[in-house]
């Protein structure tokens, strides 16, 4: 070894532990261990990569308004699911979905890898579905729930590094809010209120238009079943009251 290489041996002349050369072996357990156990306590999901493109960016408006979802890819994934966490924003207190994902370096290659990409990463702004999870026995027309990845890492020598190798992606996830990008459907069941009979796509585009929305229910006629101005001539409803 060269001057300011790396060292074999430790001071007392013991061989290290941790030196890449001689741990090879170990690390290619650990890295088959992490991957059983992906595959053995994992679920199933629908993986969908982000196009984004930096040269599609609308500076002004901070998004790319033409990025889609390139068709979904099913992989398995151990998960850290926590369910309605509150947390306290400049809005107040909203109850929010928080995950954390484990993915098999080798696998999410041999899943996503192409001809000009041989070596993908998931990415911020990638998504993923937790069909297995929320498929089946879900009532109500309810099915899995959607993920937009936030922050994804390799390096975590507390939690996935051990023998200092490189064996999984670690990703952090908030649920997905859905706003009509094409190559994603909203959750199964998850039917908004609004203000108006239209909301959603227009049309000519390359995504259906959306299905107007129509509320039979209305205020007014509610308040007439309470209490009906109209039939009391010298009622005054103004909300500024009346003047003599």
């Amino acid at each position: 070894y060269s001057s300011g290489g790396t060292l074999p041996h430790n001071t007392a002349g013991g061989i290290r532990h941790l030196h890449k050369t001689f741990n090879e072996n170990e690390r290619d357990l650990y890295n088959d261990w992490w991957q059983e156990q992906i595959f053995q306590f994992g679920t199933e999901v629908d993986f969908y990569t982000s196009n984004y493109s930096l040269t599609g960016h609308d500076s002004l408006y901070g998004e790319e308004p033409t990025r889609e979802y390139a068709d979904p890819i099913k992989m398995v994934m151990a998960l850290e699911l926590n369910e309605s966490a509150i947390v306290l924003n400049q809005f107040g207190l909203v109850g929010d979905d928080e995950i954390t994902g484990y993915i098999a370096i080798d696998t999410f290659y041999s899943q996503l890898s192409t001809d000009t990409v041989s070596d993908p990463e998931p990415k911020s702004g990638d998504v993923f579905k937790l069909t297995e999870y929320g498929s089946l026995d879900r009532i109500g027309g309810r099915d899995g729930k959607i993920f937009e990845i936030t922050d994804r890492v390799e390096q975590d020598v507390s939690r996935i590094n051990p023998l200092i190798g490189h064996y999984i992606w670690l990703i952090k996830a908030k649920r997905y809010d859905y706003s009509f990008e094409p190559g994603l459907s909203a959750e199964g069941a998850s039917d908004q209120v609004y203000d108006d009979s239209r909301s959603g796509l227009l049309s000519g585009y390359t995504q259906p238009e959306s299905v107007g929305k129509k509320y039979t229910d209305d205020v007014q006629l509610q308040s007439k079943e309470v209490f009906d101005y109209d039939d009391y001539f010298e009622s005054n409803d103004d909300v500024y009251g009346g003047y003599n």
